[in-house]
């Protein structure tokens, strides 16, 4: 099968939307013996460079933010290509698929998507009707992150429920620190922590509301911390938000932190914070329960689809400042409880989050379409 990927982020940031594009085309890469026969990525905000040591199989196209060049080269390589499927990263790409119709009537073309980028709610996202008209008539496929974001999209595109699979997120099990098992004391009891974005667009995270909530926190546990890792401009507002509320000594922004760090910060934390109200899927938990932590996340978005209330993480009313500050104190106070809870976070990312999970379902997805069948939604 003859494969190309299309998409904006892949080796040059970082985020879920680039990760989940990374684990794709490593598994394309693995399966490449029995169903990937050539396989062509095209990626208009990376550089030529950024695969190098990266991308092990295929062909790699860096536009350098370029989107006349990336568009050229991306319908050159339909033209002479003539793929078998076409994937499209991100629903902004898809007015390429009516070009790519003209060109090469045959492919199946299918739409990865991830969370509010597709939702229809102005409040994260206008989506162009041109999108819309893209996707209605072009794209034989969409598969989602979550059934939760695959419902959202089906309203608001008006697309029936055949028209989706679901391919949910995965984490890598390896370079966990060993200490990280059942019953270790490394922990302090005291430490939340929320990995995230801290761009403009990135206030849904719910970042601010943990910090409004940091004085009710501490009056129940004094020694309590919170830690925030992530960079982006909404820092300094958060950091003036933690000053104003009296909280700034007991809040720490880490920045930006390369992969050991990270799993230093999570080996040491206590319970995985984020009440966000715009998740598409909530990669960040697979994360914490990777380490065995407790999670709490909001329950108005694909978080509640991820997280089980009570039995690997709480869910909260992500707006209201004091379930947020009752959930902590819980699960910072109640030691056998948080344990208990990242234990199930870990059973539960083992059993059904897993690389090999992803690519055999991937592999599936494909396969299917290559023989020209139908999605069948799992919402």
């Amino acid at each position: 099968m003859k494969v190309l990927l299309i998409a904006l982020g892949i080796y040059s940031r970082t985020g879920g939307m680039e990760a989940f594009n990374r684990r794709v085309i490593r598994c394309l890469g693995e399966c490449s013996d029995n169903l990937t026969s050539d396989l062509h990525v095209t990626c208009l905000w990376d550089e030529p460079e950024d695969a190098e040591t990266v991308l092990r199989q295929g062909c790699f196209f860096g536009g350098s933010s370029s989107k006349l060049r990336t568009a050229m080269h991306f319908l050159s390589r339909v033209r002479m290509m003539k793929p078998d499927v076409v994937l499209y990263g991100h629903v902004m790409l898809t007015p390429l698929a009516f070009a790519v119709r003209c060109l090469s009537p045959s492919p199946r073309q299918l739409l990865f998507v991830h969370g509010t980028e597709v939702w229809g709610d102005r409040a994260y996202r206008r989506v162009p009707l041109l999108e819309i008209a893209a996707v209605r008539s072009c794209v034989d496929l969409v598969v989602s992150v979550s059934a939760f974001t695959a419902k959202r999209m089906a309203r608001t595109f008006r697309l029936p429920a055949r028209r989706f699979v679901i391919l949910p997120n995965a984490v890598d099990l390896a370079n966990v620190p060993e200490r990280d098992v059942p019953g270790e004391p490394h922990r302090s009891g005291r430490t939340l922590l929320t990995v995230s974005r801290l761009g403009a667009a990135d206030r849904y995270k719910g970042i601010d509301r943990v910090i409004r909530a940091m004085p009710e926190i501490l009056k129940a546990v004094p020694q309590a911390r919170y830690r925030v890792v992530g960079h982006g401009p909404l820092r300094a507002e958060l950091e003036q938000l933690a000053a104003r509320t009296g909280v700034a000594d007991k809040v720490e922004f880490l920045g930006h932190v390369d992969d050991a760090q990270l799993n230093r910060c999570y080996s040491s934390a206590d319970v995985m914070v984020l009440p966000s109200t715009g998740e598409g899927f909530g990669i960040v938990f697979l994360e914490a329960w990777r380490h065995r932590m407790p999670v709490i996340c909001g329950d108005v978005d694909a978080s509640s689809e991820v997280v089980t209330n009570f039995v690997n993480g709480l869910t909260v009313d992500p707006h209201d400042i004091r379930q947020i500050a009752g959930a902590a104190i819980r699960l910072l106070s109640d030691r056998t409880l948080a344990r208990r809870l990242g234990d199930c976070g870990h059973e539960t990312v083992t059993t059904r989050y897993t690389h090999a999970a992803f690519s055999a379902r991937l592999a599936g997805i494909l396969a299917e379409q290559s023989s020209g069948g139908d999605g069948r939604c799992a919402f």
